[in-house]
């Protein structure tokens, strides 16, 4: 399959994880990538492996001159920007009462501040140069509904999915959709607890369709959003969760639905 052909990607935090299925998807299927994260060992591996086609650049999100960077670069390297996924983060676990203001600052630079700053660089590329675009970010169903010991988390990917609406009605017009998925518990590097098999085992017997993310299922999703299939799809914002989210009623003592 060949349907990002001629296309190229950013993708920041795609040194591991979800990013960096995103990217091996992306080149797998004809385009081209240049990764970005903080993490220069891991990153550079990954484009190592990727071959010619990706290029790894450090990318501090919550530095602006760093995301107009990062856009000189592709086009240089690459010739174009058409697509960005966002899914850098950066956590703040803990009880907001306890959380420093250090803390609280971190994670909205990179997590939401970040988004807004590297989907601002691509867009204004895209739209200055007559070019269609599609942007995806990564928020969370914690972003939906509270996660516990991670407010800051949670309110940072709640702004990611409003964040996303406001840029996806502002850009339309010019021809640039942005989306954004909120992935439920995916085994990434991020969920060490799912390392333990009884946490899987018991996360996974709530989630209705009876097992826990890969980050597979999550670029799977991130890339139909990319390509020209999601044309007409914009402002979205798409649950990658097995049916976890819809599924809080059944999971209260007394009847079930199995």
């Amino acid at each position: 399959m060949n349907r990002f052909e001629g296309k190229v990607c950013i993708v920041t935090g795609g040194a591991r994880g979800i990013g960096e299925k995103t990217a091996e998807l992306f080149v797998e299927q004809g385009g081209r990538v240049l990764i970005g994260d903080v993490n220069e060992a891991l990153g550079a591996d990954v484009a190592k492996r990727l071959g010619a086609s990706a290029r790894f650049v450090r990318i501090d999100v919550s530095d602006p001159a760093a995301c107009r960077q990062a856009v000189e670069i592709a086009v240089a390297e690459f010739g174009s920007v058409d697509c960005l996924v966002n899914s850098a983060v950066r956590m703040a676990p803990g009880l907001l009462k306890d959380l420093s203001l250090e803390d609280w600052n971190k994670a909205v630079a990179v997590g939401l501040t970040g988004t807004f700053l590297m989907s601002q660089a691509a867009g204004r590329w895209m739209i200055d140069n007559d070019r269609p675009g599609a942007i995806v970010n990564l928020s969370s169903i914690g972003g939906v509904a509270p996660y516990g010991m991670s407010g800051a988390y949670s309110t940072i990917k709640a702004g990611v999915i409003m964040l996303t609406k406001h840029l996806a009605l502002e850009w339309a017009a010019k021809r640039v959709r942005v989306n954004v998925v909120c992935p439920g518990h995916t085994e990434t590097p991020l969920t060490a607890y799912l390392k333990d098999p009884e946490i899987k085992r018991a996360r996974s017997e709530v989630t209705p369709i009876k097992r826990v993310g890969q980050p597979v299922d999550i670029a799977n999703a991130i890339l139909f959003l990319l390509s020209d299939e999601a044309d007409y799809i914009t402002a979205a914002s798409l649950g990658i969760d097995g049916g976890l989210s819809a599924s809080v009623m059944n999971q209260l003592p007394g009847r079930k639905w199995d």
